[in-house]
């Protein structure tokens, strides 16, 4: 085939593609055009996930008189000029692409007005071809209409989501914007229903609790600006915005928001620093909701990186990282405090085991998780209110009690773990004869090959595991109604999965309806749910935060169960009775692997009677 020059048409299609890839490629778009505009209130409309309708309005300084037309020309902007620094760029559009790659896929109607003016302009485009235009009477701003997205580009619309799906990458999208620049009131209504509202005014706080909910909103922590210069001017560098508690910790990294000069980005660089910032205060899995908005000169950072604007280079990427990563931590320090340690003499210890300082009993003779850990004296753990209850696990590494012994290692240790965590086959265990509890976590039991020490949340959360997957594999989920529906609150990116999976979801045994913007209301729960109403947000929530994770699909089904099998287990510091905690016992002697929880922590420590006796000088 001869070389030859694509049609206009043809190839405005194709650019359009490197702009606009989706419904939320267009809001975005239009959303940065009116805050560059200096609105103060965007209001967007979205019907049929966008690709029917997308309609955003502002009150913005409007397009002057003789320019609306020109604005849809490619290459047209009032952003830059060919003496325009490229690396100073203070606007978050400027290439002059999105208007004309808009216009090429869609039908548009695009109306704007002055303040100053008393009358503004009407334009009407198909597919790129003027239709109409002319002089109109329209409120100060602009309106922009995007109908019949990618209609005329087949190959593009079928590959688009489902209605739903795209709705939530819209509404996402809309709440980073509305977090990033809280000066701005946004609305987002989808299909006749309100989804997100935010006051504006700089109200950050307020912003939060429009797109997450106010009791989100209340826990949240602010991070201060630095001090101004004497003569008032601000920093050039600045990190400000608000952290969350560990106690409002999430499943995926979906509520960390990230802004940099009002622009809205994503950045590994400045995520990673901010999960550093929590090293410590977050178990595995586990990520913050933050808000972290950044101030820096502009010939430190690059947006002309890609055509989506999101991606940003930082001339110094190690000052940023430090930057932000410093005041995030001390936040979090101030306010939930690493837990302190102070010591006492330790009651007793095995003699000779474990190196010079032996193996505590009770107290930090064991790690969490009931791991052995080399003695440490005993210690009082003072805690914040924010931080996780002292009855519940905290991992290791934040607890900081020692080294670990070598359990690989022949007469190391008088505590060794029961069994083999590794094995697929059916492992066995003793009967076994209660004894008591301990610390409101441990039950302590006996066998005829020594004594057992075993923490009661990891035992059930085995034997949940194994009778909720031998429900699913045998027939439908044994769902219960609940006597008071519950709400629960969903952030976008939930709204989006459980579009997508809701029949996943449903397989585990909750139905759940819409109940107004962002929330659902859960009817019925697995019949294991039944006596910890209370759980089942939690639970309904992690479940959706398993799908965000990716993976196979048998993957997803046994991290699902998991979740289920925690939420509807007993908890560190429940007392049992002695009945309940001899039916736990005679369950865990049932389980097909009764030595490790589903998430792979030891349910027991075993100490035989040699170890004993070598413990207590009697070898």
């Amino acid at each position: 085939m001869a070389i030859r020059l694509l049609d206009d048409a043809t190839a405005a299609r194709i650019a359009a593609g490197e702009v606009i890839e989706r419904p939320a490629s267009v809001v975005k778009e239009l959303v940065e055009n009116a805050l560059d505009a200096g609105a103060t209130r965007i209001d967007i409309e979205i019907d049929g996930g966008g690709s029917e309708l997308i309609r955003v309005v502002d009150d913005g300084a409007g397009i002057a008189p003789g320019e609306l037309e020109l604005a849809f020309k490619r290459f047209a902007t009032s952003k830059v000029d060919a003496t325009s620094d490229l690396l100073g760029i203070a606007t978050l559009g400027f290439r002059g692409e999105a208007l004309p790659s808009i216009a090429s896929v869609s039908r548009v109607e695009a109306s704007s007005r002055p303040a100053e003016r008393d009358a503004g302009e009407r334009l009407l485009l198909e597919f790129g071809e003027r239709q109409e235009f002319g002089k109109t009477g329209v409120p100060a701003g602009t309106s922009i209409a995007v109908r019949g997205l990618f209609s005329n580009v087949p190959a593009r619309r079928k590959f688009l989501r489902s209605p739903g799906a795209e709705l939530g990458r819209i509404q996402s999208l809309v709440t980073s914007y509305a977090l990033v620049r809280s000066d701005v009131a946004f609305r987002l209504s989808a299909d006749g229903r309100q989804r997100l509202v935010t006051p504006g005014g700089g109200d950050l706080r307020g912003a939060v609790a429009g797109a997450y909910g106010a009791r989100i909103a209340e826990s949240m922590l602010e991070i201060p600006e630095a001090e101004p210069f004497s003569d008032g001017a601000p920093a050039a560098f600045a990190v400000g915005g608000l952290t969350g508690a560990p106690s409002i910790s999430r499943g995926n990294r979906g509520f960390i928001t990230l802004g940099v000069n009002g622009r809205w980005i994503q950045s590994r660089r400045i995520t990673y620093a901010i999960e550093q910032a929590y090293h410590g205060f977050l178990g595995e899995r586990r990520f913050p909701i933050v808000i972290v908005l950044v101030r820096v000169p502009l010939n430190d950072v690059d947006v002309n990186v890609h055509p989506a604007k999101t991606e940003v280079r930082f001339l110094r990427e190690d000052l940023v990282f430090r930057e932000v990563q410093r005041p995030v931590r001390s936040v979090l320090i101030a306010n939930t405090p690493v837990p302190t340690f102070r010591p006492t003499t330790p009651s007793h210890t095995f003699a000779g085991v474990g190196g010079p300082s032996g193996v505590s009993v009770g107290g930090s003779g064991s790690g969490a998780g009931g791991r052995p850990v080399a003695s440490a004296p005993r210690t009082d753990l003072e805690q914040n209110p924010l931080w996780p209850s002292r009855h519940e696990a905290v991992p290791p590494s934040e607890v900081g009690a020692g080294p670990e012994l070598d359990s690989g290692s022949a007469g190391s240790s008088a505590f060794q773990p029961a069994g083999d965590p590794g094995q697929t086959q059916r492992e066995t265990l003793p009967v076994l004869r209660m004894i008591g509890q301990a610390q409101e976590m441990y039950l302590i039991a006996e066998g005829p090959d020594g004594v057992y020490l075993i923490d009661q949340h990891a035992a059930h959360e085995r034997v949940r595991f194994e009778e909720i997957t031998k429900a699913l594999n045998t027939g439908a989920p044994d769902a219960q109604q609940m006597l008071e529906p519950e709400p629960v609150a969903l952030d976008p990116r939930q709204e989006e999965l459980l579009a997508d999976q809701g029949d996943l979801i449903a397989g585990m045994g909750f139905v759940v309806e819409p109940f107004g913007p962002g929330t659902v209301l859960i009817r019925a729960i697995p019949r294991m749910l039944a006596d910890r109403t209370s759980a089942a947000g939690d639970a309904f929530r992690g479940l959706l935060d398993e799908v965000a994770s990716g993976g196979r699909h048998d993957a997803w089904r046994e991290r699902m169960i998991a979740t289920l099998a925690c939420h509807s287990s007993v908890r560190a510091g429940m007392r049992l009775t002695d009945d309940e905690g001899r039916a736990l016992l005679r369950s865990l002697e049932k389980a097909e692997q009764p030595h490790t929880c589903p998430h792979g922590r030891p349910t027991m420590i075993h100490m035989s009677q040699p170890d004993l006796e070598r413990g207590f000088g009697r070898r």
